[in-house]
C-alpha cells in the first residue's frame, strides 16, 4: 500500500515537472509581463513538441521587451481667481495715482544732453545725403 503512494507521488511529481519544463516559454513570457504572450502560448502549445516550436517560443518569451511610449503630462493654465466682490484687482502699484516717489540714496535720473539739429545718430553712416566720407569715394554697408 506504501509503495503504490509512493509511486503516485513520484510519478505525479515527474509530470507535474515535465508539465512545466514543456510550458516554461509561456511561463518566462507570463512573469516578465511580454506582449503577445498569446502567440507564444500558441507556439508552444501547438509546436513546442518539436524542439524547434519550443526554442522558438522560448526565444519570443527571452526576448527584450520593449518600455512603454513616453508618459504624456498635460498642463492646464487656469484664469486667475476672481477677486472678492468690492475689490479691484491689483495694478502692482497701490500708492496714489502717477509715478512712484523716489526712493532714499538712489542716484539721480539720467538725462541725455540735447544734441545739435541736423546730425544723426552715431550708429548711422552711409545715409542718401552725404554717403561720401572726407579719405574716400561711398561705401556700401
Amino acid at each position: 500500500m506504501i509503495s503504490k503512494l509512493i509511486t503516485v507521488i513520484v510519478l505525479g511529481g515527474f509530470t507535474t515537472a515535465t508539465v512545466a519544463m514543456y510550458l516554461l516559454p509561456v511561463l518566462i513570457g507570463w512573469a516578465r509581463h511580454v506582449p503577445d504572450i498569446g502567440v507564444i502560448a500558441v507556439i508552444n502549445i501547438l509546436l513546442g513538441w518539436t524542439f524547434f516550436g519550443w526554442v522558438v517560443a522560448l526565444a519570443l518569451a527571452l526576448r527584450s521587451v520593449n518600455p512603454g511610449g513616453p508618459a504624456v503630462q498635460f498642463v492646464q493654465n487656469l484664469p486667475p481667481s476672481l477677486p472678492p466682490p468690492g475689490q479691484l484687482p491689483g495694478a502692482g502699484w497701490a500708492g496714489p495715482p502717477g509715478p512712484p516717489p523716489p526712493r532714499r540714496n538712489s542716484p539721480p535720473p539720467l538725462v541725455f544732453p540735447p544734441q545739435p539739429p541736423g546730425t544723426g545718430t552715431a550708429g548711422q553712416r552711409g545715409t542718401s545725403a552725404g554717403a561720401g566720407s572726407e579719405d574716400g569715394p561711398p561705401r556700401a554697408w
